[in-house]
């Protein structure tokens, strides 16, 4: 004889508490035992040509996102030789760790009675899954359980974490085909739209620790990675930080753009203040703000304004217009360029070295061994120099010279150089003397000193310089 069967009343007991046991360690420090999964507790009651049903039942359950049509959810739960007494069973079901998003969901329903009997029936409607009321006082947030650190999610029901990701948060925001994205472990995105923490390569344990607090379509995807918010910024190696801004890039090793547009930080440990279109291409390169400076020397500076760029070892452009500081230690400063960056400027330089104990000349050099002061093509320098030199004994002595230096096509020359004028000196540096060179091999300008060994000489150089091709 045909069955037909019919639920009367649907009881949903979600069992997601925090029932964690505990134990004590010989230490006394406690211990998780066990870890909270996905599977919940359905109650229902089945009825039979108008009474409860009494013995043994199949029951297939589907999960659905829609009361009649839609997509189906996880797998098809069927549950065997159900005890049902007066018509009440109750089922445990697990639909996955990605089925319960904030969004309805009910159960599409069939049974056969007894168990193991013909054909399934199914029972319409299907049966909405309802909160538990305190649930709702956490509109929009669900967890996704796992045996290391649960995540957290929140905001539209659309933000996600990749697959395997453990102990990672997404805290709200998102949209329709706009949702936050966490791809590696032990990763935060706080809200916003669009965002992305992690690399998305598939693992996601090699990007690990990114954050992002808000803004629009920013991605911290090296590891530890920080952008706090704006739009359009990417941190993309390890320990990159963006505070802000729009479009920009901190691509090299813990680099930082604090904010500004279209700012690129992409060497190691180079900091861009902010600004914009700045760029800090060098290992420690630092640019304080400004239009469309470049910091591209090795430790080099430049603290602000418009087209500086500061290209060489240590050198440092300290504002200003259209300078450039491309020798080694080189400060320069501009107000304003004829054609390009450092055509029209000043410049300062420091130089030393120091005698041995077997020669009394020496040659002073920008890092004290080998860099001298590069005169450029099309290029004419007039400088002064103050030099002072000095023994462990107390023995010293100072000068003073200027001159011009020219390089016409390729060919570096001296135009004319005052006579030394020697400032000071005391008993037994009579003879101390000061040298000036141009060197057309190395294109350069060359300081020479000859004094007793054993003398510490430094030299500094103000120059006022023109470039016309």
């Amino acid at each position: 004889m045909k069955r037909t069967a019919a639920i009367l009343a649907v009881i949903v007991l979600a069992v997601m508490g925090l029932g964690l046991s505990r134990t004590a360690a010989q230490s006394g420090s406690p211990g998780l035992q066990a870890v909270l999964g996905t599977a919940f507790t359905y109650q229902g009651r089945l009825t039979q040509s108008g009474g409860p049903v009494n013995g043994t039942c199949d029951v297939e359950f589907r999960l659905f996102d829609d009361a009649a049509a839609g997509a189906q959810i996880g797998s098809t739960q069927t549950k065997t030789n159900v005890t049902v007494t007066n018509g009440v069973f109750t089922v445990a079901l697990d639909f996955g760790a990605n089925a319960f998003n904030g969004d309805a969901r009910w159960l599409a329903i069939s049974v056969r009675c007894p168990a193991g009997s013909g054909s399934y029936t199914a029972l319409s409607p299907r049966q909405p899954l309802t909160p538990a009321p305190y649930a709702l006082a956490l509109p929009g947030l669900r967890t996704q359980p796992n045996a290391t650190s649960p995540n957290l999610i929140g905001g539209f029901s659309g933000n996600s974490m990749t697959n395997g990701v453990v102990g990672s948060a997404i805290g709200g925001g998102g949209s329709n085909a706009f949702p936050n994205r966490v791809t590696d472990d032990y990763s935060v995105v706080s809200g916003g739209y669009n965002n992305q923490a992690g690399n998305n390569a598939g693992t996601t344990s090699d990007r690990s620790y990114a954050t992002v607090g808000g803004g629009i379509s920013n991605t911290a995807s090296g590891e530890g990675a920080t952008i706090g918010g704006g739009g359009y910024n990417i941190a993309n190696d390890i320990g990159t930080t963006i505070g802000g801004g729009n479009g920009n890039n901190a691509t090299g090793s813990f680099a930082t753009v604090g904010g500004g547009t279209g700012n690129d930080a992409g060497g190691a440990y180079t900091v861009i203040g902010g600004g914009y279109q700045n760029t800090a291409s060098e290992v420690d390169a630092t640019v304080g703000g400004g239009n469309t400076n470049q910091a591209s020397g090795r430790q080099s500076t430049v603290s602000g304004g418009y087209q500086n760029i500061a290209s060489g070892i240590f050198a440092t452009v300290p504002g200003g217009a259209g300078a450039k500081a491309a020798n080694f230690g080189q400060m320069a400063y501009a107000s304003g360029s004829f054609f390009v960056p450092g055509d029209a400027q000043t410049s300062t330089y420091v130089l030393r070295n120091l005698t041995d104990g077997s020669t009394s000349a020496v040659e002073l050099f920008l890092d004290g061994s080998a860099q001298r002061i590069a005169i450029s093509e099309d290029r004419t320098v007039v400088f002064e120099a103050l030099i002072v030199g000095r023994r462990a004994d107390g023995v010293s002595a100072g000068f003073r010279l200027s001159g011009v230096i020219a390089n016409i096509n390729g060919s570096t020359s001296l135009l004319g150089v005052t006579l030394l004028e020697k400032l000071g000196s005391s008993p037994g540096a009579s003879s101390w003397t000061v040298i000036v060179l141009a060197d057309d091999s190395s294109d350069s300008l060359r300081f020479i000193t000859t004094g007793a060994p054993f003398t510490a000489w430094v030299a500094t150089v103000r120059t006022v310089e023109v470039e016309v091709d």
